[in-house]
């Protein structure tokens, strides 16, 4: 597991901005200029306050794959179905973003994986952006996987091929699992 490394601030901060998101909501506008203009926050190490944190607009899903577009709804279903979260973090002409789609996501194996495995969250920076902010993502495309207590397991940044992609999912589910646990 040395090769996989932990980022506990990120997953504390992901944990604090996720049970906010899912315990308050707020209204918020979809600015277009998020997608150019960085937040004068942006490099601050500390999770936005949980007063900060809106409900976000629904995000333009047009992959059939990823079965929500609001984490409050993910959460719901993962409660229910005792499966982590699997959040895709993308923004509007990312290239990367739309080829980790075409070539990754959509290939079968990965395909099956996610949709049988995972709750899985389709999140834009253009209509989550205080989400995208506290989370802190800084490379797109970002997936972040969650476990049903709300912990991070892992996040996988930027562009990943199919094999190591589906490797980084298992490694994620069998963290999620208390029978693979051997401490």
């Amino acid at each position: 597991m040395g090769k996989y490394r932990t980022r506990t601030s990120f997953g504390a901060a992901v944990i604090a901005v996720l049970l906010a998101i899912h315990t308050r909501a707020e209204s918020t506008s979809a600015d277009p200029s998020v997608e150019t203009q960085p937040a004068p926050s942006e490099t601050t190490t500390e999770a936005a306050p949980a007063q900060s944190v809106s409900t976000p607009l629904p995000a333009k899903n047009n992959h059939r794959l990823f079965q929500h577009t609001a984490y409050p709804d993910a959460w719901t279903a993962a409660q229910k179905s005792n499966r982590p979260i699997l959040l895709y973090v993308t923004m509007s002409g990312c290239p990367h973003c739309e080829r980790m789609i075409e070539e990754t996501y959509h290939l079968p194996n990965v395909e099956q994986m996610v949709s049988q495995s995972f709750e899985s969250v389709y999140v834009s920076r253009k209509t989550h952006p205080r989400l995208v902010k506290s989370l802190k993502v800084k490379w797109f495309p970002t997936t972040v996987l969650v476990g049903t207590n709300n912990k991070v397991m892992d996040v996988i940044e930027g562009y990943v091929d199919a094999k190591t992609f589906q490797r980084r999912l298992k490694v994620g589910l069998a963290s999620a699992d208390s029978s693979t646990q051997t401490r």
